[in-house]
């Protein structure tokens, strides 16, 4: 798992590079989830190799085919989903400078030539002439450290859009390979079911011929073999789209079949659906998304409140011919400060604290509708995850004893108890089983990866985790 982690990281960092790290002063715990560029692909590479270890790594990898590990690689590197995404993480970056740099003093120099063109003669250096100003914006009531404040919001936006892009991608990827799966499995038991009906056909069509069946029997079997042939070619079309679509999300067209995984399901759900939903309040991508911006909403209301006190602007600079630089006696600079004091303002002050107070109560409600999703989100995949281990539970059971009746069937069959055709029936019963168990093990690792996205963690053990602390914390 840490080597497939590394892969990928190294992987995302030749397509788009590494950021500097990004920190605030008095507000650098807040900032640590965006400190880094490789943060969020780190996260979701964990989700992803908590995916890929469900993969059967012990057997050989036929050319062509291409394993769950891979699908997510490619996917993370070559996504343009993800490109849009790092750039603008690092539009917002860009943007945060910028911000910084509103404070910092701005130094100008200007230089102009004037003489009579019908006295060329008498030009000298006094004909030349020049400026030089420094421009401060030492405080603009607060409009700077808004603006300051306001990259650093986008920036946490961006880099919680990222993230929640990575985590979509991985899901939509996991669910088209699992697609895959289920569908090659549906291709084996679609080639058993029209072996067993040809046989039986076969056998319909003697027995017709022997005058032991009547034609509307021997239509039956007929219909019956084809519709079964046009399932397996309907089988087959799922399973080349479900390629296609691999070949389409990875950009890799040499793809040809997948790998298979795992058949043993090594997990529980040992937590309840409050741990989960208190775990995602602060690592669900849409909420925090949320809470910065309700955090920067209410930085709006004080800034407009600051609209009352004065701005204060330094002003410097020289106005000089050159000639004095050979007197520099004549050299002179000067000093200047413009303090705007806003005396009346015809409720400006007041309306833009009002608008900045609505928009804070506004942002309160999308924060509260985040939450509500998201709890709805987490219910719904918890509950789902519980469903899909119970079916499993039980198909597991039942597919214990059809592998029995499998197995004393084959013993018949070398003993010639049984003959080809009971033998290729028991063969599809077999195969029918573990196909509904393959499917519903799938749907269960596909309901984990999705209640793993709502909760906005890489691992089950992060909510587990959550869980230990919690009873701890009642003890």
């Amino acid at each position: 798992m840490a080597t497939a982690l590394a892969r990928a990281v190294r992987g995302y960092t030749r397509k788009h590079g590494a950021n500097a790290r990004v920190t605030q002063e008095g507000n650098t715990d807040s900032m640590m989830k965006v400190s880094s560029s490789l943060m969020t692909i780190v996260f979701a590479v964990g989700l992803a190799a908590h995916l890929r270890s469900e993969e059967d790594t012990t057997s050989p990898q036929p050319e062509g085919e291409i394993t769950l590990q891979r699908v997510l690689d490619l996917t993370l590197s070559n996504s343009f989903k993800i490109a849009l995404a790092q750039e603008q993480f690092e539009a917002a970056q860009r943007a945060l400078r910028s911000a910084k740099r509103r404070g910092l003093p701005r130094v100008s120099a200007q230089g102009w030539f004037s003489g009579d063109l019908f006295e060329v003669s008498n030009w000298d250096s006094n004909n030349l002439a020049g400026y030089l100003a420094l421009d401060w914006d030492f405080y603009q009531d607060g409009a700077i450290m808004q603006a300051i404040a306001q990259a650093w919001a986008n920036l946490a936006s961006a880099a919680l859009t990222r993230r929640q892009t990575a985590l979509d991608l991985i899901y939509n990827s996991t669910s088209l390979f699992f697609d895959a799966l289920k569908a090659i499995r549906q291709v084996e038991v679609a080639e058993q079911q029209v072996q067993v009906d040809e046989m039986q056909l076969q056998i319909i069509q003697s027995e017709y011929d022997q005058g032991r069946r009547t034609r509307a029997e021997l239509g039956d079997a007929e219909a019956k073999a084809f519709e079964m042939r046009l399932a397996l070619t309907r089988a087959e079309q799922d399973l080349r789209n479900s390629i296609l679509k691999l070949q389409q999300l990875t950009r890799d067209d040499t793809i040809r079949t997948v790998s298979q995984i795992r058949r043993e399901i090594a997990w529980q759900l040992d937590f309840p659906v409050e741990d989960a939903i208190a775990t995602a309040l602060t690592n669900e991508p849409n909420v925090l998304i949320a809470e910065a911006n309700l955090t920067m909403a209410k930085l709006g209301i004080k800034y407009a409140k600051l609209k009352r006190w004065p701005s204060v602007r330094f002003l410097t600079g020289s106005d000089y011919a050159f000639a004095p630089f050979r007197e520099p006696e004549e050299f002179g600079f000067r000093v200047g400060a413009i303090v705007s004091y806003p005396l009346y303002d015809a409720g400006d002050r007041k309306s833009r604290i009002e608008d900045a107070e609505s928009a804070a109560r506004r942002v309160q409600i999308q924060v509260w509708q985040a939450q509500d999703q998201m709890k709805q989100d987490v219910t719904d995949a918890y509950a789902a995850v519980a469903n899909q281990l119970e079916l499993l539970r039980i198909a597991d059971k039942r597919h214990e004893k059809v592998k029995t009746d499998f197995a004393r069937a084959q013993d018949d069959f070398k003993q010639e108890k049984i003959g080809r055709l009971d033998m290729e029936r028991i063969r599809l019963q077999y195969l029918q089983s573990e196909q509904r168990v393959e499917s519903l093990r799938l749907d269960a690792l596909l309901a984990r990866a999705k209640l793993l996205k709502g909760v906005g963690v890489s691992s089950l053990d992060d909510i587990r985790a959550y869980s230990r602390k919690r009873t701890e914390v009642k003890k």
